[in-house]
């Protein structure tokens, strides 16, 4: 009866919350129900991943809001995950634009109002050759990618201009997003656009005497040109130009690609990430330990953008939502707990248990019937997807799936006002923002104390944390401020539902305690 009662007060504080609050879109998720056109061609090219040039159809997952009426809407490339290498293939459970995190990401940016297309993009590259041979195969990958990501755009244009705008979006407000790999080629799309930028020392290949990158072979960063047998140029004539790119993990090839005057970067990486740095060092073969290339982690890349300006339009004025707050709450980038040096536009998720990819989540049914679909072991894709993400393991898959979903709560939550920010010009976040994203709980996942922030425009008067049964067993009232913290060494491992009271309202959250 007390779990039955409990359940309905917190529909109904739900149900009060989200009739009585105004909601802004492309901030808010302002739609319930998203529609999914799967597999759209966008393009095609040559795909190496058998060895062989072959063509290849290249298509997408196009999210829009159900029901919606604009017709002029932002646009999101997202580019998913895999190491290059079809997922499976690549020993791992994900790797596709079907993975559980990529469609969960997709789908909020839809309900917030945006058209967001999902890209799979040509693959293959070799990490058990010699070193020149992993460095200028992965090299080539990252930047087919990004071929294939500028066809995209194109796509969307050329639609726009010659089919009637079926997708309905604005061609002058894009995104490029990447996650884990994928955030190697957003980072590419923001500053890779010199001949000079390809002809480094680190990008010479010793044993051929000749740069890994070669634009008559396979065509400019644009996918323009080349030769016909290796590139095929899509949907020629249309700019491929775009506002902001985001990261969630991933490198940049070198720092020395930023310029001066190139578009924003907003970036999330786990300080521990074992394949990729944080801020500057060597990407490695993670089945084998060998060298692959160093890079420019999202640290090093921000802080550089930042110098150069490039950030400026999340400065004047800041944005200080609950979010911000989190991440910019020391100047210590290695802060065992959390913040980003001082360096706006990155968000840095830190303990050895959350290095790679902590916001991953998988079925694990799935990947063993999949996996033999593709000849590859599903059980030790799966084994390797929890040498990765070691608390999903722990935890389990609900508990790991909810573990997952708090991750992802955040790094929608940060990158979402930049976004808003870098297309509508908007001089006020934080005060613009709905009840729900004024307010931010961290760590969380946690193992001792957990802080309660709001962005300032509300108090925060009362904490109630109920344990999975429903029970009520932390009761904190007649509160007056904007950031508190509660002990929960004592707590047992588990999720827990908080209701963190303001004057206006109450914001229902998850809380894991691990």
């Amino acid at each position: 009866m007390k779990k039955s009662f409990y359940l309905i007060a917190l529909v109904c504080a739900l149900f009060t919350y989200t009739t009585t609050m105004a909601q802004t879109r492309y901030i808010d998720e302002v739609f319930t129900h998203v529609d999914v056109d799967s597999n759209v061609e966008y393009g095609q090219n040559y795909s190496v991943l058998t060895g062989t040039p072959v063509m290849e159809n290249l298509v997408m997952d196009v999210y829009t809001p159900n029901s919606d009426v604009e017709t002029n809407r932002p646009l999101i490339i997202y580019v998913p995950t895999g190491s290059f290498l079809p997922r499976y293939i690549n020993q791992l459970p994900v790797g596709d634009k079907t993975d559980s995190t990529t469609v969960e990401m997709c789908k909020r940016f839809a309900r917030q109002g945006y058209v967001v297309a999902c890209i799979n993009y040509r693959k293959g590259w070799n990490p058990i050759g010699t070193q020149d041979e992993r460095t200028e195969t992965i090299i080539l990958a990252v930047y087919r990618a990004l071929q294939d990501s500028k066809t995209a755009v194109r796509y969307f244009r050329k639609d726009h201009a010659t089919n009637g705008n079926s997708f309905g979006i604005d061609p002058t407000k894009i995104c490029v997003g990447g996650q884990g790999t994928g955030g190697y080629m957003s980072f590419a799309y923001s500053a890779l656009n010199k001949v000079s930028e390809l002809e480094l020392t680190k990008f010479f290949n010793f044993t051929t005497s000749s740069f890994m990158v070669d634009t008559a072979t396979w065509g400019d960063w644009n996918g323009h040109g080349g030769v016909s047998a290796l590139n095929f140029e899509n949907h020629p004539g249309y700019s491929n130009d775009i506002n902001v790119v985001f990261n969630v993990g991933g490198g940049m090839g070198d720092s020395t690609w930023i310029e001066a005057g190139e578009i924003p970067i907003i970036s999330v990486h786990c300080v521990a990430d074992a394949f990729t740095p944080y801020s500057y060092g060597i990407v490695i073969v993670p089945s084998t330990g060998d060298f692959v290339v160093e890079v420019s982690g999202s640290s090093d890349v921000i802080r550089i953008a930042n110098e150069k300006g490039n950030n400026d339009i999340f400065f004047n004025p800041a944005i200080t939502d609950a979010y911000t707050t989190v991440a910019d709450a020391t100047n210590n980038a290695l802060d065992a707990t959390y913040g980003n040096g001082g360096n706006e536009g990155l968000f840095s998720i830190t303990g050895l248990a959350d290095g790679n990819g902590p916001w991953e989540w998988w079925d694990d049914a799935s990947v063993i019937a999949e996996a033999a679909l593709w000849g590859a072991d599903g059980n030790a894709c799966i084994t390797n997807g929890y040498a990765a993400n070691p608390m999903y393991q722990a935890l389990g898959p609900v508990a790991g799936r909810a573990r997952a979903i708090a991750f992802i709560d955040t790094i929608h939550g940060y990158i979402t006002p930049r976004l808003y920010r870098v297309f509508f010009g908007q001089t006020g976040i934080s005060s613009d923002l709905s009840l729900e994203n004024q307010i931010s709980i961290f760590p969380n996942p946690a193992t001792d104390v957990v802080t309660f922030v709001s962005d300032g425009t509300s108090q925060i008067t009362g904490i109630e944390i109920y344990n999975a049964s429903g029970s009520l067993i932390k009761n904190n009232v007649g509160l007056h401020t904007k950031n508190y913290q509660i002990n929960i060494k004592e707590f047992p491992t588990g999720i827990y539902i908080v209701n963190v009271l303001l004057k206006e309202g109450v914001v229902t959250r998850k809380l894991i305690v691990q």
